[in-house]
């Protein structure tokens, strides 16, 4: 690829292509085209970010470790710019970054971002917006995860409280069962016994005085 066709490309990037021309041949001069290939790796995590990132096709998503397990921050697809921006204090990666589908991307060098600030300052004005709303999306994502953890431990607390009372049901539920068998027999135990009138009456009241309440009296 010829550098006039690489500006060609660069004039109908998303973001890029809103600068002067002339801003991005220079931007063409210093930089490279990289392809990666499906599931090729473009940062490791804790390295330095090699540079300013521009997605000339394909589609990239980086990853950082939730909880012990890799989760997805961002994805970038054609049209995108990432990494190392002007005026962007990014040393290092925060995940790791793999190519979900073939890629081309249009890399420019650490070492030439203070070259962009004054040889593209229209250029630099489109990059700041860019890291600003980066910014934006990351505060985003981080209280979207927020949320998630704090429904999680509300559904947590919620079905610890809702299985102590179902729990002391289910047993109580259990219980039911023998003593209703118990119920019967005694039941008929009573009925074969021939007790009188009279003899009911006393196991009536004797059933009664043990089920009454106590009396809460006052003492003198």
């Amino acid at each position: 690829m010829t550098e006039t066709d690489l500006v060609d490309r660069l004039v109908k990037h998303r973001i890029l292509g809103a600068a002067p021309r002339e801003e991005l041949a220079w931007l063409a001069a210093h930089g490279r085209v990289q392809k990666l290939a499906t599931g090729e790796q473009l940062a490791v995590k804790g390295t330095p970010v090699e540079g300013m990132f521009a997605l000339l096709s394909g589609r990239m998503t980086i990853f950082v470790d939730k909880g012990g397990a890799p989760r997805k921050l961002a994805d970038w697809q054609g049209g995108d710019v990432t990494g190392l921006l002007p005026y962007s204090r990014l040393a290092n990666s925060p995940g790791n970054s793999f190519a979900q589908e073939p890629c081309e991307i249009f890399i420019v060098p650490r070492e030439h971002m203070q070259a962009i600030i004054h040889e593209c300052p229209e250029l630099t004005a489109i990059l700041v917006h860019r890291m600003v709303d980066r910014a934006r999306e990351f505060t985003s994502n981080e209280l979207h995860d927020e949320k998630l953890i704090s429904l999680g431990r509300l559904s947590a607390g919620l079905a610890h409280e809702l299985n102590n009372p179902s729990a002391a049901i289910e047993r109580s539920a259990a219980l039911l069962a023998p003593r209703l068998d118990e119920l019967e027999e005694a039941a008929r135990q009573l009925g074969g016994a021939g007790l009188t009138d009279a003899q009911l009456a006393a196991v009536d009241a004797v059933r009664h005085s043990c089920a009454a309440g106590p009396e809460a009296g006052v003492r003198s």
